[in-house]
């Protein structure tokens, strides 16, 4: 328990014992000594209680922006576009396994991702933390267009089963009675030779943070792209799903509502 909660619950405690001892002095008349005790018992525990607020703000705020370590992802290039990404995820306490993974990606952007449960506020408060794992890491371009073009790779860190969102959860989807929402974070960064980012998981999405003791990925934030453009022309060809070819759909604007028409008297 919280030194927060520990203190006020003491000092209140003071208060109330002065202040019911102030009140059965002046029921026997003791009037000198009961107000003396029922003034110090009630600014006892009005200091207690404004104590208490303060600690519960600060909790609050604490638990909220928690933030844990989800892993780190250390960068090599192999070649234009094509990286080797070192994977090792931290256990249930933050810590880092030490049982790292390489993985191929391609393009000019890192990204992880994986399914969240997030608690509601209270539970959060309460000390219950969000439930998480980062399932598939992948790549991407900086323009939209060549990600299109040459549909970078995707691959499963193996933390459970693809489309499972529940079972990657473990047991502790039991809880979900007082989950808030959950959903697929996803969060990414730029790609360069050396570049370590830190996997953070906040009470409701994922954050790839460059290392603070790692200047490439620090230098990084400043860029829009790590090694040049990549300028690709808008891919309109059909798209392959596992059941078959998807033609392509171009982006439509939504139809403008018609003006409202105001009616007119009749003419007399």
């Amino acid at each position: 328990m919280s030194i927060w909660w520990l203190i006020p619950a003491f000092v209140g405690l003071v208060g109330v014992l002065m202040l019911v001892g102030g009140v059965l002095k002046l029921f026997k008349a003791h009037f000198g000594g009961g107000l003396m005790r029922v003034l110090f018992g009630g600014l006892t525990l009005a200091g207690a209680m404004i104590v208490g607020l303060i600690g519960l703000n600060l909790q609050t705020y604490t638990q909220l922006s928690k933030e844990r370590l989800a892993g780190q992802v250390m960068l090599k290039k192999n070649g234009d576009f094509d990286y080797t990404a070192t994977i090792d995820l931290a256990d249930a306490e933050g810590k880092l396994r030490g049982a790292p993974k390489t993985y191929q990606i391609t393009g000019q952007r890192i990204h992880i991702e994986g399914p969240v449960v997030k608690f509601k506020p209270w539970a959060n408060v309460i000390g219950m933390d969000s439930l998480f794992k980062v399932t598939e890491v992948y790549g991407t371009y900086v323009n939209p267009n060549c990600t299109n073009k040459y549909a970078p790779r995707r691959e499963s860190t193996e933390e459970c089963k693809p489309g499972d969102f529940f079972g990657c959860l473990g047991q502790s989807w039991q809880m979900l009675n007082l989950a808030d929402f959950s959903h697929t974070s996803a969060s990414g960064q730029l790609m360069a030779d050396g570049a370590i980012y830190d996997i953070f998981a906040s009470q409701d999405a994922f954050e790839l943070k460059p290392s603070l003791s790692n200047k490439v990925a620090m230098d990084l934030q400043d860029q829009v792209a790590p090694n040049g453009p990549a300028d690709c022309d808008p891919v309109t060809s059909p798209v392959n799903t596992p059941s078959g070819a998807v033609k392509y759909r171009a982006p439509g604007a939504v139809p403008a509502t018609p003006p409202a028409t105001t009616p007119t008297a009749p003419t007399p």
